[in-house]
């Protein structure tokens, strides 16, 4: 048998236990600026998320409460708002206010993702007052106008869905894309309602593309934005 056998027999020797001083050293070293802090319970989070959808809404319906409008559109625009602000709760309910684990099933919860867009475009679509062709709609100043309250849509749609994925941000390790999913469906609602109300067009097509559509892209939008900032 060679020497460096013999070697390669021996126990590994264990490390050296700091003295008594040195672990205390390294204790204080490592918590003197640490500070005891509480997160935002998911109560908490959920009332914030409800707070801001609704804060959105509420000013810019305020702002806009005496633009030129058919009447009783307004009225009917914020009792369906009214209406969908409480689907947006139950879906913060189930999809994010229930700690992981203890959530809807992953298939419901995608179930709702998928659906409801549709069922929001529908609603867009039936509660129209009235239609032009889609050759009106698609060309001229109604066509500018259009894309132009897409984006102003978007935007508060982009506000919404950012708090809501910071306020929940690190909180899903299971299933962080279908999470935020829900958030940019929440984010997608808020904004197609908010334009809703404010936007002086109820024409059919321009509440489906300008008002509507949005919300798909938002779902989108926040499957991939769950996956990076909700999951720990």
């Amino acid at each position: 048998m060679k020497p460096t056998d013999d070697i390669n027999e021996l126990p590994w020797p264990k490390p050296a236990t700091p003295s008594p001083e040195v672990t205390a050293a390294i204790r204080q070293h490592c918590t003197c600026d640490l500070a005891k802090k509480r997160g935002m319970s998911r109560y908490q989070r959920l009332i914030a998320s409800l707070a801001l959808s609704i804060g959105v809404f509420s000013l810019l319906a305020w702002v806009s409460r005496d633009h030129a409008r058919i009447e009783g559109t307004f009225r009917s625009a914020v009792m369906g708002a009214v209406g969908w602000g409480i689907v947006m709760a139950a879906v913060l309910w189930m999809g994010l206010a229930l700690p992981p684990g203890r959530r809807v099933s992953a298939r419901v919860r995608l179930v709702l993702a998928v659906v409801t867009p549709v069922l929001f475009l529908a609603y867009m679509a039936h509660s129209a007052p009235w239609w032009s062709s889609f050759q009106q709609f698609s060309h001229g100043a109604r066509a500018v106008h259009a894309v132009g309250c897409g984006m102003v849509g978007m935007l508060f749609s982009a506000v919404v869905s950012g708090g809501v994925l910071l306020l929940w941000r690190g909180t899903d390790p299971l299933t962080p894309g279908l999470t935020g999913a829900l958030v940019g469906l929440v984010g997608g609602l808020a904004g197609g309602l908010t334009i809703g109300v404010a936007c002086s067009s109820q024409e059919g097509w321009h509440a489906c593309f300008s008002h509507g559509l949005g919300v798909l892209a938002f779902v989108a939008f926040g499957w991939a934005a769950g996956r990076r900032l909700l999951a720990p």
